[in-house]
């Protein structure tokens, strides 16, 4: 196991363990107010109510945590299968031509993926903004998302049959707060 898988294993566990404790907080605040003398009675099930639902809050999260588990996995199977056999290495270029070849057109590969970091760097990237500076878990989360952009990419034009993807480009938008889309696209082709 690499030592990143390692980091971002603790770091989705990390995440997950704030938001479970946020929310048994939450649960017991609520519980606690349920519990007031003389309180309304519809205000007791209304507080007992939110309790309720940040209980089942959790639940997903764990889920959550699960799925990352195996995308982590996945991506750690993927980078051990690469290095372990031999394959035509397609060739990527941000140029529309590639000097002394020719070649036929094939048509747009693409690939895209949608990134966020746990709650845990997510937060701390919020610290980090009242200070100023580079914030290398949204770098590292940028990094991460182009590679599978790319590979998925690289993935489509073989699919296609192509030995390269020209006038390669990626763009990038903000989805929601702490996600981003990485799309990476260009012109598959084979050469003749």
């Amino acid at each position: 196991m690499r030592r990143g898988s390692i980091e971002e294993k603790r770091g989705a566990v990390l995440g997950v363990v704030l938001f479970v404790l946020f929310q048994l907080a939450c649960v017991i605040g609520f519980g606690a107010l349920c519990l007031i003398p003389g309180l309304p009675r519809w205000l007791a099930i209304l507080f007992a109510a939110f309790a309720v639902s940040c209980a089942a809050l959790m639940a997903p999260a764990l889920w959550a945590l699960k799925k990352r588990f195996q995308e982590i996995d996945a991506l750690e199977d993927n980078d051990s299968l690469t290095s372990n056999k031999e394959e035509n290495i397609m060739i990527l270029v941000n140029i529309d031509h590639i000097p002394g070849k020719e070649f036929e057109v094939l048509g747009m590969a693409k690939g895209a993926v949608v990134q966020s970091k746990n709650f845990g760097k997510d937060f701390m990237a919020g610290m980090k903004t009242l200070v100023g500076g580079e914030i290398t878990s949204y770098t590292e989360m940028l990094n991460e998302a182009r590679q599978i952009a790319v590979k998925r990419m690289v993935d489509e034009a073989e699919g296609l049959g192509a030995d390269a993807v020209v006038n390669v480009r990626y763009g990038s938008s903000a989805v929601m707060q702490g996600a981003a889309e990485v799309i990476a696209y260009g012109t598959a082709v084979r050469f003749k």
